[in-house]
Formats: structure tokens, sequence, C-alpha cells
């Protein structure tokens, strides 16, 4: 089967049009969304934590997606679907991960979902706007993966949003790169810490916030001890919702096969080298807006 957008030939189930059967190096993504897959959505959880992100991304405009068709890439669970659709003529969404089955816009007439590395996929027709939030660091090769984005749009007229994850000051030396995610994915299966976070996160939450307190409050001190990731005094959560979030995000961070953060200065380095224009940057967060030229 084919689409209008794209030359390639897919099969269907689940009404989920599928390029890769596997789920590749984001298996662990699969995991956690069918799982978790209301954790982070708004209209499950009566907040707009997604909805302030993705407007975030986009620069405060929300607007600019009204009538455009748009390629979603790394959707995960829909938590920016359901927003994106809203807007959108149409929401092309892509996740190489089987989260995509369980994409909470799926019964939006104007979303199509596809399973598939968005490397492998081959446009006939343009984009107006292509949205990329939190994947590309988790992408075997970030540079090309943004590069790739760009394949996308149509020059001069489309516009591409991205982030990707800033390096930690400390670098690689982060205890998440040079002791927690080694240790956990050559010792410990990612359903053994499930089991375990699940049955033990309230008192290593308690553990943590009283590590970070003695230690200044110092993430990177607290990080070292205990390898939880907690949102507390960072988004507006209650108890039980800054829980499960430690969880979903703790096996995230564990567990993804792959993790390239890069500096602000190498993307922008990048997109200048490559001949794409540069149109906003956040340097804090790592956003991005993109387009090419005829």
């Amino acid at each position: 089967m084919k689409i209008d957008f794209f030359n390639n030939e897919f099969d269907i189930s689940q009404e989920v049009l599928i390029l890769d059967k596997s789920d590749g190096h984001v298996s662990n993504f699969g995991k956690q969304w069918e799982e978790y897959v209301d954790v982070q959505v708004d209209s499950k959880n009566n907040f707009d934590i997604s909805k302030e992100y993705l407007e975030d991304l986009l620069f405060g405009n929300l607007d600019i997606l009204k009538g455009k068709n748009v390629l979603e890439v790394g959707s995960g669970a829909g938590r920016f679907t359901e927003h994106i659709c809203k807007y959108a003529d149409r929401c092309v969404s892509v996740d190489l991960s089987s989260a995509i089955f369980h994409n909470v816009a799926a019964s939006e007439k104007n979303v199509t979902r596809i399973k598939a590395d968005f490397l492998k996929l081959d446009p006939k027709e343009k984009f107006d706007v292509v949205i990329c939030r939190g994947v590309l660091q988790h992408t075997p090769d970030p540079k090309k993966s943004i590069l790739k984005l760009h394949d996308f749009i149509s020059p001069d007229v489309g516009r591409v949003y991205f982030d990707i994850y800033p390096m930690p000051k400390v670098g690689k030396l982060h205890p998440k790169y040079c002791f927690w995610r080694p240790l956990f994915k050559t010792f410990i299966s990612y359903e053994s810490c499930n089991d375990f976070l699940k049955r033990h996160i309230k008192s290593l939450l308690k553990i943590k916030r009283t590590i970070k307190k003695m230690m200044f409050g110092s993430d990177f001190l607290s990080d070292s001890f205990i390898p939880v990731w907690d949102y507390k005094g960072k988004i507006d959560l209650d108890n039980d919702q800054l829980e499960i979030w430690a969880i979903l995000d703790t096996l995230d961070g564990l567990y993804a096969q792959f993790d390239y953060p890069m500096s602000n200065k190498s993307v922008t380095s990048l997109i200048n080298q490559n001949g794409i224009d540069l149109q906003q940057t956040d340097k804090t967060r790592n956003f991005f807006k993109t387009s090419v030229s005829a």
C-alpha cells in the first residue's frame, strides 16, 4: 500500500501503515508506552503540560499548524499528536516503536500512523511543517537524523521544529552515562527494573530528595546516588503523578540504546555547514526552527 506523501510500500495492521515490523533500537520505548500510555497525555490527566511543551517548541505559536500538512517524527503514545491534529489539516505521525499502535489520537480522521524508521521514508510530496520533539538524541546518528528532517519540507515555505537534549555540563562523566546505564543494561533487565520501581518508588524518591537537600539542592550529586528521575518542583504534578513520571522517565533514561546529546553550538554549526536556514533557536532548551532555500 502507498500513501500520498511517500514512495514507500507499506503493510497495514490495526490501521497502522508498517514499513518496519521490528522495533529495532527503540524496543524499550514500545514497552514503556504500552504500559504507561496515558501518563503524559493532557486529556487523560486534566493538565496542559504536553500542550505547553509543544507550544514552546513552536516558539509560542500553535496557530502555525492551522490548515497545514504536518509530519510528526517520533510520536510515541501521542502526547503531542492529540494537539497537532486539532490544528493541522492532516497529521502523519511516525514512530519506529510499537508505541504507534497505542497513539491516543488514533481515532482522529486526519491522523495517519506509520511504524517506520523515518530515515527510510522516501518523500514524494512535501510537508508544510515537520515536528520532532524528544527523539533525535535516541537515534544512532543524530547529525544524519537532523539533516533527514529537512528532506520532508518544501524549499522556502516548509518549516522544521526540533529539539535535541543538550549535553550535560560534565559531558559523558554524568553518572547516567558513565555508571548507571551500563550497570543496569548489563545486569538488570527492563522488566526487573520496572517491577522494582513499582514496588519501591515512594522510598526511592524520599531518599533521593533527602540526599538532594543534604547536597545543597544538587541534582547532579543526588543523581549520582539514586538514578531515579524526580520532577518535584519542576513540573506541577501531584504525588501520584510524580511517582509514575519518575518510573517512566527512569526506564527511559536507563534503557535507551542510544543517547547522543548535542550542544546548541554543535547543532548550529551542523545547520550552517549544510545550507540550512536557522530561523530561531532557544539556546537553553535546545529548540530549533529551520527551513531550506530553493
